[in-house]
């Protein structure tokens, strides 16, 4: 959907938080018009009405992320993913080798 609505933007070089690769990850694996289930606020660091906590708590329910922290239990939605982390993601959303 791009960065900006109005006017609509992609910004190419702009970096991606881990919200916003969150809903990557599970539009390339269900499709396009894939919807999370709602979100229960399972993170300390995302509440349930945060745009993507959804599709965190979804990534997190299939052992594709364990989160950032782990006691509290947080996500950092709003941190840049790193090439590191988004390799991790590509090989646990869909089974790579």
């Amino acid at each position: 959907t791009g960065c900006a609505n109005n006017p609509l933007r992609y910004c190419p070089e702009g970096q991606v938080t881990r919200a916003e690769m969150a809903v990557f990850l599970l539009r390339a694996k269900y499709g396009r018009y894939y919807s999370p289930p709602s979100a229960t606020g399972i993170f300390a660091d995302v509440p349930k009405f945060h745009w993507a906590a959804g599709w965190i708590e979804k990534l997190y329910a299939e052992g594709i992320t364990s989160g950032c922290s782990m006691s509290p239990l947080q996500y950092c939605a709003e941190n840049p993913v790193t090439r590191a982390e988004m390799a991790v993601f590509l090989v646990r959303t869909f089974n790579l080798p």
